[in-house]
């Protein structure tokens, strides 16, 4: 009985200290105290200034979580877990699942896209799903206007998306001044 309680108390304590992740502070020492593999580390998503926690599942198993720590999106709490990564066949390549929207103040409906881990760089870059619809409007144009063709190139819309390492780095994203 005593043994069966120690082992309860255990978990409880465990499953408290994987979820009181909340600030920097907190995701730190869980990065000093923990034997991390892969993506694992403290990432923050480029576009948006928001920084997030990849840790190891607390469900045990392959995946990884991906807790915020700060964000300037006031719909997003500290400590929320917003999505998850889960690992693919091929090395550095994994599913990447992020919540977009809450139900009765619990998250509910999420987006997926490939997530791409790249070490040198210490990025990860997310390739979303694309939808791409096309109409052959030649049926219903004159044959002059069919000659014509209008395109827009936007040098801004092939940047990578995704999020850039903050710690542990192999060397400091900022340039140190002497």
């Amino acid at each position: 009985m005593l043994a069966a309680m120690t082992l309860a108390c255990g978990a409880m304590a465990a499953n408290a200290r994987d979820q009181m992740i909340f600030d920097m502070e907190s995701a730190l020492v869980y990065c000093r105290e923990t034997a991390m593999e892969g993506p694992e580390g403290i990432w923050e998503f480029a576009g948006d200034e928001t920084q997030v926690l990849i840790k190891k599942e607390t469900r045990g198993g392959k995946g990884y979580d991906i807790i915020v720590i700060s964000t300037p999106d006031c719909r997003l709490s500290p400590g929320e877990t917003i999505g998850n990564i889960q690992p693919s066949a091929k090395k550095g390549k994994y599913r990447m699942k992020l919540y977009v929207s809450r139900k009765m103040g619990t998250f509910s409906d999420s987006r997926t896209c490939m997530a791409e881990y790249i070490e040198k760089d210490d990025a990860i870059l997310t390739h979303p799903v694309k939808l791409k619809i096309s109409v052959r409007t030649m049926w219903f144009l004159p044959k002059f206007w069919r000659s014509l063709k209008i395109s827009v190139d936007n040098p801004a819309a092939s940047l990578p998306h995704g999020l850039v390492r903050i710690y542990p780095r192999k060397e400091p994203s900022k340039p140190v001044y002497l």
